[in-house]
């Protein structure tokens, strides 16, 4: 009887030594639901989306609690052109019973890049404002909602939305704002609303007094009103507060003032602009224009001439000094023009050429 015990307990201890040694040296233990999960993780780092997204799958079917898996599960959909299944996997996390404000914020931050790729702004909109109302300092929430107002041309709401972004980055400047009260202004000079317009141009100015487009539709609204001297007013203002951007009423300005019978004037306007801005192209042909209608031919080949010299590749002061070069039957003047203007061609070319092969010895090209 003893001896049957004896090999039993042998038997036994065989078994179990045997069971240790094969659970040690063979057996491959599952991987846990965290390992799965951050090297899931790994794969997404490295661009390896497939094989994360099947890891995920498996992480969420192992942890249902795993918020995150869920998300970036949803996320891979999306980049990959199926934002419909995105918005689902997404949508089915709202119904959760207790989520956390920051994990209803994450959330919410999906659904709208999955109603954005769905083209669906309203909806994006209504999931951004939710995120707002959770986290009131969000600034990737109030970003994407100025965008979208942009797009839909909101321009009350976006002035808004902006203003609480400046407010957000402890921004004092409110020049950013001025592009949203012009396109207010737009709205009602479209509408024919000239004077509710410029109330608006006028506060973009107060908001930014060098905006430029705002100065250009006040005196267009008054030139819509026939209040022409009003017009040339305003238009001047610009070149005084913006001397740089002058040339942008030039054309303007010599309409107006040539119905008004005080064209004169444009020399004086243009030379008050060259006092700023010595090279402005726009203000030289106009201030030649001036001088050749005076009759003062010689100003304005002086002005031409030098056009050329500094802007070679500006055929309408080349055509308008030809033309002056014709009037006085100059055709010598016209040859030697042209020949300077292959002389400096040919000189470009081969500039253009040695820094080619400078560039090809350096091993640029």
């Amino acid at each position: 009887m003893i001896e049957y015990i004896l090999v039993f307990l042998i038997l036994l201890a065989g078994a179990v030594a045997f069971y240790l040694a094969y659970d040690r040296y063979f057996s491959k233990p599952e991987k846990s639901e965290s390992s799965l999960y951050i090297e899931a993780l790994q794969d997404l780092l490295d661009g390896n989306q497939g094989t994360a997204f099947s890891k995920l799958r498996q992480v969420v079917a192992e942890d249902s609690n795993n918020l995150d898996a869920y998300l970036r599960l949803g996320q891979i959909l999306r980049e990959n052109k199926r934002p419909e299944r995105a918005l689902q996997v997404h949508k089915d996390l709202t119904l959760r019973g207790v989520l956390s404000i920051a994990d209803k914020v994450t959330i919410l931050k999906q659904l709208t890049l999955d109603y954005k790729d769905l083209n669906d702004p309203d909806m994006a909109e209504a999931a951004l404002r939710e995120m707002i109302e959770l986290h009131p300092q969000d600034h990737w929430a109030r970003v994407n909602l100025l965008e979208l107002h942009k797009k839909a041309e909101k321009w009350d709401e976006a002035y808004d939305t902006a203003t609480a972004i400046l407010k957000l980055e402890s921004n004092k400047s409110k020049k950013p704002l001025a592009v949203f009260k012009h396109h207010q202004g737009e709205q009602q000079y479209k509408k024919k609303e000239f004077h509710k317009a410029r109330v608006l141009f006028k506060e973009a100015l107060g908001l930014d007094p060098s905006f430029v487009p705002a100065y250009l539709a006040i005196g267009d609204s008054y030139y819509e009103e026939k209040r022409s001297e009003d017009a040339v007013n305003f238009w001047n203002k610009l070149i005084v507060a913006v001397p740089d951007q002058g040339h942008l009423v030039i054309d303007r300005l010599k309409k107006t003032l040539f119905d008004l019978g005080r064209f004169g004037e444009i020399a004086e306007i243009c030379e008050g602009i060259l006092k700023h801005s010595p090279k402005n192209l726009e203000a030289r042909l106009t201030l030649a224009e001036f001088f050749e209608k005076k009759g003062d031919l010689d100003a304005a080949e002086e002005i031409l001439a030098q056009i050329v010299e500094d802007s070679p590749q500006d055929l309408k002061s080349i055509i308008e000094l030809i033309r002056i070069y014709l009037d006085r039957g100059e055709t010598r003047k016209i040859n030697e023009l042209f020949r300077s203007l292959e002389q400096r061609r040919e000189r470009l070319q081969g500039r253009s050429k040695n820094e080619r092969v400078d560039a090809g010895l350096i091993g640029i090209s």
